[in-house]
């Protein structure tokens, strides 16, 4: 799944997803002029935890989500075009 948030000075995509081949679940954080970064989780409560404290942060930081989580085919990794 795929969210975007925005907030004056830019925009940022998390996508979170399973890796199969790894078996580890896997967040991304596109922050706006800074490389991806990406965390991964063997633990689905870890995975979940992280993903809850990260929202709650970009809350605090007055990050809007834009629109709903997105659903995406397998495997797609697009640019951001948000």
């Amino acid at each position: 799944m795929v969210w975007f948030y925005k907030r004056h000075d830019g925009a940022l995509r998390i996508e979170t997803r399973f890796d199969a081949v790894t078996n580890e679940y896997v967040l991304d954080v596109a922050w706006p002029g800074r490389p991806t970064e990406t965390e991964r989780f063997i633990d689905a409560e870890q995975f979940r935890l992280r993903t809850i404290a990260l929202e709650q942060q970009l809350d605090a930081d007055n990050w809007t989500q834009v629109g709903g989580p997105d659903i995406l085919p397998h495997g797609w990794r697009g640019d951001f075009l948000h």
